[in-house]
Protein backbone atom coordinates (compact mmCIF):
# COMPACT_ATOMS: atom_id res chain seq x y z
CA UNK A 1 0.00 0.00 0.00
CA UNK A 2 2.69 2.25 0.62
CA UNK A 3 4.78 1.85 -2.53
CA UNK A 4 1.39 2.98 -4.30
CA UNK A 5 1.30 5.80 -2.41
CA UNK A 6 4.90 6.99 -2.91
CA UNK A 7 4.54 6.15 -6.32
CA UNK A 8 1.46 8.37 -7.40
CA UNK A 9 3.09 10.72 -5.70
CA UNK A 10 6.56 10.45 -7.35
CA UNK A 11 4.16 10.31 -10.73
CA UNK A 12 2.35 13.29 -9.65
CA UNK A 13 5.58 15.17 -9.49
CA UNK A 14 7.06 13.87 -12.57
CA UNK A 15 3.35 15.37 -14.46
CA UNK A 16 3.55 18.77 -12.59
CA UNK A 17 8.18 19.16 -13.22
CA UNK A 18 7.59 18.02 -16.71
CA UNK A 19 4.58 20.89 -17.57
CA UNK A 20 6.13 23.64 -19.06
CA UNK A 21 2.99 25.73 -18.52
CA UNK A 22 1.03 27.32 -21.53
CA UNK A 23 2.44 27.27 -25.46
CA UNK A 24 0.82 30.22 -27.50
CA UNK A 25 0.45 29.91 -30.86
CA UNK A 26 -0.08 33.51 -31.65
CA UNK A 27 1.97 37.08 -30.71
CA UNK A 28 -1.53 38.41 -29.59
CA UNK A 29 -2.38 35.01 -27.44
CA UNK A 30 0.86 35.24 -25.08
CA UNK A 31 0.08 39.30 -24.68
CA UNK A 32 -3.26 39.00 -23.70
CA UNK A 33 -2.23 35.75 -21.54
CA UNK A 34 0.48 38.03 -19.62
CA UNK A 35 -2.34 40.88 -18.97
CA UNK A 36 -4.55 37.76 -17.78
CA UNK A 37 -2.29 36.19 -14.78
CA UNK A 38 -0.95 39.52 -14.00
CA UNK A 39 -4.80 40.75 -13.08
CA UNK A 40 -5.23 37.61 -11.26
CA UNK A 41 -1.75 37.21 -9.62
CA UNK A 42 -0.80 33.65 -10.86
CA UNK A 43 2.56 34.53 -10.63
CA UNK A 44 3.96 30.85 -12.53
CA UNK A 45 1.71 31.73 -15.21
CA UNK A 46 2.56 35.61 -15.60
CA UNK A 47 6.66 33.90 -15.80
CA UNK A 48 5.47 31.56 -18.03
CA UNK A 49 4.99 34.60 -20.57
CA UNK A 50 7.89 35.72 -20.21
CA UNK A 51 10.63 34.26 -22.52
CA UNK A 52 13.47 32.87 -20.55
CA UNK A 53 16.54 34.28 -22.42
CA UNK A 54 15.26 37.68 -21.95
CA UNK A 55 17.79 40.11 -20.39
CA UNK A 56 14.74 41.33 -18.62
CA UNK A 57 13.71 38.20 -17.32
CA UNK A 58 15.33 38.33 -13.11
CA UNK A 59 13.99 42.08 -13.01
CA UNK A 60 10.78 40.87 -13.81
CA UNK A 61 10.74 38.12 -11.72
CA UNK A 62 11.39 40.40 -8.41
CA UNK A 63 9.53 43.02 -10.12
CA UNK A 64 6.14 40.69 -10.18
CA UNK A 65 6.39 38.93 -6.54
CA UNK A 66 6.98 42.77 -5.25
CA UNK A 67 3.38 43.84 -7.01
CA UNK A 68 1.61 40.82 -6.32
CA UNK A 69 2.85 41.15 -2.72
CA UNK A 70 1.77 44.88 -2.14
CA UNK A 71 -1.00 45.85 -4.16
CA UNK A 72 -4.31 44.03 -6.33
CA UNK A 73 -4.10 45.84 -9.79
CA UNK A 74 -6.35 45.06 -12.52
CA UNK A 75 -4.80 44.96 -16.42
CA UNK A 76 -6.31 45.81 -19.40
CA UNK A 77 -5.80 45.93 -23.11
CA UNK A 78 -7.20 48.67 -24.69
CA UNK A 79 -5.57 48.19 -28.46
CA UNK A 80 -3.54 45.96 -29.84
CA UNK A 81 -1.53 45.75 -33.63
CA UNK A 82 0.80 43.79 -35.06
CA UNK A 83 3.72 45.78 -36.52
CA UNK A 84 5.99 42.08 -37.27
CA UNK A 85 5.88 39.18 -37.76
CA UNK A 86 8.97 37.01 -39.34
CA UNK A 87 8.15 33.24 -37.42
CA UNK A 88 10.74 33.92 -35.06
CA UNK A 89 10.21 37.55 -34.14
CA UNK A 90 7.34 39.55 -33.84
CA UNK A 91 6.58 43.08 -32.28
CA UNK A 92 2.98 44.14 -30.90
CA UNK A 93 2.11 47.68 -30.04
CA UNK A 94 -0.38 47.54 -27.26
CA UNK A 95 -2.03 50.61 -25.37
CA UNK A 96 -2.80 48.89 -21.57
CA UNK A 97 -4.51 50.86 -18.50
CA UNK A 98 -3.47 49.70 -15.16
CA UNK A 99 -5.67 50.48 -12.50
CA UNK A 100 -5.59 49.49 -8.64
CA UNK A 101 -8.18 47.53 -6.57
CA UNK A 102 -6.07 47.52 -3.22
CA UNK A 103 -2.88 48.46 -1.98
CA UNK A 104 -1.12 51.22 -0.90
CA UNK A 105 -0.78 54.68 -3.02
CA UNK A 106 -0.43 54.00 -6.69
CA UNK A 107 -1.27 56.08 -9.73
CA UNK A 108 -3.89 54.57 -12.40
CA UNK A 109 -2.19 54.94 -15.91
CA UNK A 110 -2.57 54.45 -19.26
CA UNK A 111 0.90 52.83 -21.33
CA UNK A 112 1.62 52.92 -25.03
CA UNK A 113 4.35 50.43 -25.50
CA UNK A 114 5.95 48.02 -28.09
CA UNK A 115 6.32 44.43 -27.49
CA UNK A 116 8.96 42.03 -28.68
CA UNK A 117 8.01 38.09 -29.15
CA UNK A 118 10.36 35.41 -29.72
CA UNK A 119 9.97 32.20 -30.28
CA UNK A 120 10.61 29.72 -26.97
CA UNK A 121 9.71 26.71 -28.85
CA UNK A 122 6.47 26.75 -31.12
CA UNK A 123 5.53 29.14 -28.00
CA UNK A 124 5.61 32.42 -28.07
CA UNK A 125 7.08 34.59 -25.58
CA UNK A 126 7.84 38.40 -24.45
CA UNK A 127 11.40 38.85 -25.04
CA UNK A 128 11.45 43.01 -24.45
CA UNK A 129 9.26 46.23 -23.91
CA UNK A 130 9.82 49.51 -24.50
CA UNK A 131 7.11 52.14 -23.50
CA UNK A 132 6.49 54.46 -25.84
CA UNK A 133 3.87 56.75 -23.75
CA UNK A 134 2.64 56.93 -20.38
CA UNK A 135 -0.12 59.08 -18.93
CA UNK A 136 -1.61 59.38 -15.14
CA UNK A 137 -5.40 58.57 -15.31
CA UNK A 138 -6.34 60.28 -11.52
Amino acid sequence: MKSILLLSILLSLFVFACSNGEDYYTPESVVEANVKYMSEEKYEEAMNTIHKDSPAYPVSDTMIKQLFDLYDLNYKIVSMKVLEDNDSEAKIEFVQITTKLKGPEFKNNQSRGIHTLKKDGDSWKIYSTEMTDFKLLN
